[in-house]
C-alpha cells in the first residue's frame, strides 16, 4: 500500500520535538508498506555546504520518504505572520501532493487545521480515500483562548473543520475530550478511532538514565521535578515559577525545578527566575529525544502543565506519556480523562491548573515520601505498557489507514 502523509512538522528522536507521525510513518513500513511525508523543513532541505537551501527537498528517513518544503515559521511569529505561514505552507503541500505519484490513502495530520485541503485536494482529484486527525481541536481552541477572533476567519475555519470531517473515511482523535466533542457535532462514531500520543518503551525506560545528569549542575541530593516541552501561552509555566517562589522561601529549598525546552514565553520567564532570584529553577535548552530520556531517568517526577483553559483538557501531551515510560511519577494539571488514567492508575497526582501553592506543596509532600514516589513510578510504568504503548497507539492508525485503503484482512 502507498501512504502519502501530510504533517507540518515530521522529526525523528534526534529532534526535540514530538516524533508522533515518524513513529507512526516507521510502522507502516515496518508493515511492508510505502510512505512519503509531506512536512516543513525538518531533517531534509538543508543547503548542501557552500550551497543554497532549496523550496523542496527529498530525503529516505529509515524507510520513510521525506519532502521537506521551507516555508519559515516560529513559535515567536504574531498570529498574522503564522497564518499567512500556514496558508504558504498549505499552497505548496497542495503542488507537491498532486505532482506526487497516486497513492492509495490519503492521511493529514492537524494542526493547524489548514493541513487537512492538501489532504482533501490530492485525495478528490486522486480519487483515493482520506483519512483525517486532529491533535488539538481546532478552531474551537484558538478561539477560546483568544488568539483567533476575527468573526470571518472563525467562520472560515469552522465550516472548513465540517468539510473536513464530512471527506474523511476515519477521523483519529488524540483524546477522549475531542471524540465527544465530534460526536456533539454529529460526526458518526463508526468514523472516529481513538489513538493516544503514547510510549515509547523501548527508549524511555528505568533504566535509562543519564548518571552524569545530576553532578553536572549540582542536583545531588535535591528532590528534582522536571517540565519538558513548550514555553508557550498555553503552557502556563507561571504556575510553575509561583511554586519555585514559595518553595524558595521555605524549608523545601531541597526540591529544584529543571525546565527544558523553548518557546514565546521563555525569556519571559527566564527574566522572572532572574528578578525573583529563584535559584531553584534551572533553565536548559532544549535535546533530543535520545537525550532527553536519560535526563527523565535521573529526575525525581515530572510536570505536565497547561494554562487553566478548560479547552485545554481535550490536549494529549507527549511529556507526560514519556514520564509513564521512564516510570516517573507525573504531577499534571489537566483534569479529565488524563487525569482519570493517571490517579487511576496510581502513576501521579492532579494539581489544579494555574494553583502555584497547590503544586507547591505536592511536590513538598513527594520530596519527604521517597517510597511512595518508587510505588507510583513502578505503576506508572506499568501503566504504560498496559494501556500507552507506542505500538499498541500506532497500530490503531495503521489499521484505520488500511481499512480505509481496503487493505484489511
Amino acid at each position: 500500500m502507498k501512504i502519502l502523509y501530510f504533517h507540518e512538522y515530521f522529526a525523528t528522536r534526534d529532534s526535540a520535538v514530538a516524533t508522533r507521525s515518524y513513529e507512526i510513518a516507521h510502522r507502516l513500513v515496518q508493515r511492508g508498506h510505502s510512505v512519503t511525508v509531506v512536512s516543513r523543513e525538518t531533517r531534509a532541505g538543508r543547503p548542501a555546504e557552500g550551497g543554497r537551501r532549496r523550496l523542496v527537498s527529498r530525503e529516505t528517513v529509515d524507510g520513510i520518504n521525506v519532502v521537506s518544503i521551507s516555508v519559515p515559521y516560529s513559535q515567536s511569529f504574531s498570529t498574522a505572520l503564522r497564518i499567512a505561514s500556514f496558508l504558504t505552507f498549505m499552497v505548496a503541500a497542495c503542488l507537491v501532493g498532486l505532482g506526487l505519484p497516486r497513492p492509495d490513502v490519503v492521511f493529514a495530520s492537524s494542526t493547524p487545521l489548514t493541513i487537512g485541503v492538501p489532504g482533501v485536494l490530492v485525495s478528490r482529484t486522486k480519487r483515493v480515500p482520506f483519512v483525517f486527525e486532529i491533535r488539538d481541536l481546532w478552531p474551537a481552541a484558538p478561539v477560546a483562548l483568544g488568539m483567533l477572533r476575527q468573526p470571518q476567519l472563525i467562520a472560515a475555519a469552522e465550516a472548513l473543520e465540517a468539510l473536513l470531517y464530512r471527506a474523511a473515511e476515519r477521523v483519529v482523535v488524540l483524546s477522549e475530550a475531542s471524540r465527544d466533542a465530534l460526536l456533539a457535532r454529529g460526526v458518526p462514531a463508526a468514523k472516529l478511532v481513538f489513538a493516544p500520543n503514547a510510549a515509547d518503551l523501548d527508549l524511555f525506560r528505568p533504566d535509562n538514565l543519564d548518571a552524569g545528569f545530576r553532578p553536572a549542575h549540582g542536583l545531588e541530593g535535591h528532590f528534582v521535578a522536571l517540565y519538558a516541552g513548550a514555553m508557550g501561552r498555553l503552557n502556563g509555566l507561571d504556575q510553575l515559577l509561583d511554586a519555585a517562589a514559595l518553595l524558595h522561601e521555605s524549608s523545601y529549598r531541597n526540591v529544584i525545578f529543571v525546565v527544558v525546552g523553548d518557546g514565546s514565553e521563555r525569556p519571559r520567564l527566564m527574566r522572572r527566575k532572574l528578578g525573583d532570584g529563584l535559584h531553584n529553577v534551572l533553565f536548559l535548552d532544549p535535546m533530543p529525544k535520545t537525550q532527553l530520556a536519560g535526563v527523565v531517568g535521573a529526575v525525581d517526577v515530572t510536570l505536565t502543565l497547561f494554562a487553566p483553559h478548560p479547552v485545554l483538557e481535550t490536549n494529549c501531551p507527549n511529556k507526560l506519556f514519556d514520564s509513564l515510560a521512564a516510570g516517573k511519577p507525573v504531577v499534571e494539571n489537566l483534569d479529565g480523562w488524563l487525569r482519570r488514567s493517571v490517579e487511576g492508575g496510581g502513576a501521579g497526582v492532579y494539581v489544579r491548573a494555574g494553583d502555584g501553592a497547590e503544586l507547591a506543596a505536592t511536590l513538598a509532600a513527594l520530596a519527604v515520601e521517597p517510597e511512595l514516589v518508587a510505588a507510583m513510578g513502578r505503576r506508572a510504568r506499568r501503566l504504560a505498557e498496559c494501556d500507552f504503548a507506542r505500538d499498541l497507539m500506532a497500530c490503531r492508525v495503521v489499521d484505520a489507514l488500511e481499512q480505509a485503503a481496503g487493505w484489511a484482512a
